[in-house]
């Protein structure tokens, strides 16, 4: 230890080797030597080595043990499903005996409950499948009703958009009419006023005043007939607008009706689906009742299959589809008996 402790005080006065690196070697290289000594001093001590055989024994034992005891849980286990099994097997041949007299009642009165759910759950599929296939009938011809409305629409909008247009033509038309007869009626009185100045103007010679007369009266003429021709074409506007306002009047309306149909169908297409649902819905969660009855008949059995296994086990009734279940129990027992030989004895 002594010559131990000249090394550490040698290696910590070099200066080129920096001082944590030296500790951490230190730190390793004692650690080795204390792991020496205590190897040594277990080699030299009897008891010690005694003492840790013991431990290292009971330990073994304790692992094997679990070992063992979970083999144990395992087979025992497999006893029961056996067990299980055979009781099952033995009510699906109808092998009947005195002692199971009464596990047999109990089981058809469970098996006739069982039967009578299934039906039940089968009828209720059966409704669930026709309201579906109801429900999309429905839906088709509602869709189809709604694609002849929109088929029967179609050319209304497209007269209104027509018919719309033509009525604003109609208007610029109206008021081009208007515009041009108020320009007539001016130009028609500065014509009479420019033909009563020339009848009026005492300068002019009397060829002068017939020639200037004369032009006056046609210019006159002319757009007395201008005027005339402009008020026709106006009238005929003012009678076609009334006629185009009622054409987009009745338009509207049955393109209104179109709507108003479409929106009943499709009303009645959501109450009905909604009709549907809910009765679907309730039918669903019948079934859900039902089907958690069957799983508590299946519960009920296990344990009357249990017994009737044990029954059976035990009298060893003869028949060919029960030997393999006869042969696998034995098989089992053995495994136990040996399993819990091994347990007693460690």
């Amino acid at each position: 230890m002594k010559t131990f402790l000249l090394i550490e005080i040698a290696l910590q006065n070099q200066p080129s080797v920096p001082r944590e690196g030296m500790r951490f070697w230190v730190f390793w290289f004692l650690l080795s030597v204390i792991l020496l000594l205590v190897f040594f001093i277990f080699l030299r001590e009897k008891r010690l080595r005694q003492k840790l055989n013991l431990f290292f024994s009971r330990a073994k034992r304790g692992f094997i043990k679990s070992r063992l005891q979970a083999r144990l849980k395992k087979e025992n286990l497999k006893k029961a499903e056996l067990i299980r099994d055979l009781g099952e097997e033995t009510r699906k041949q109808g092998i009947t005996i005195e002692e199971t007299k009464e596990i047999d009642e109990e089981l058809k009165t469970l098996e006739d409950n069982m039967s009578a759910s299934q039906a039940e759950m089968k009828e209720m599929d059966s409704q669930i499948e026709m309201f579906n296939r109801q429900l999309e009938e429905t839906s088709r011809k509602h869709e189809d009703q709604i694609k002849q409305k929109e088929a029967e629409i179609k050319p209304y909008i497209e007269k209104m958009t027509t018919t719309k247009e033509k009525e604003k033509l109609v208007e610029l038309d109206l008021i081009k009419k208007q515009h041009e007869l108020e320009e007539a009626d001016k130009k028609l009185k500065a014509a009479t006023k420019e033909a009563k100045e020339i009848e009026a103007n005492e300068e002019l010679s009397e060829d002068d005043k017939r020639t200037q007369g004369e032009e006056a009266k046609e210019k006159i003429k002319d757009l007395e007939s201008q005027k005339e021709k402009t008020q026709e074409e106006l009238e005929q506007l003012r009678e076609e607008r009334p006629k185009l306002e009622k054409e987009i009047k009745e338009l509207q309306r049955r393109i209104n009706d179109c709507e108003r149909t479409m929106k009943q169908i499709d009303k009645e297409k959501k109450e009905q689906t909604r009709s549907f649902h809910i009765e679907t819905k309730e039918l669903k969660k019948s079934k859900e009742k039902v089907q958690k009855k069957i799983e508590d008949i299946v519960l009920e059995k296990e344990p009357l299959f249990e017994s009737l296994g044990k029954i059976i086990d035990e009298v060893r009734v003869k028949h060919s589809k029960l030997t393999i279940f006869y042969s696998q129990i034995d098989r089992t027992n053995r495994n136990i008996e040996e399993i819990e030989t091994n347990i007693q004895n460690l």
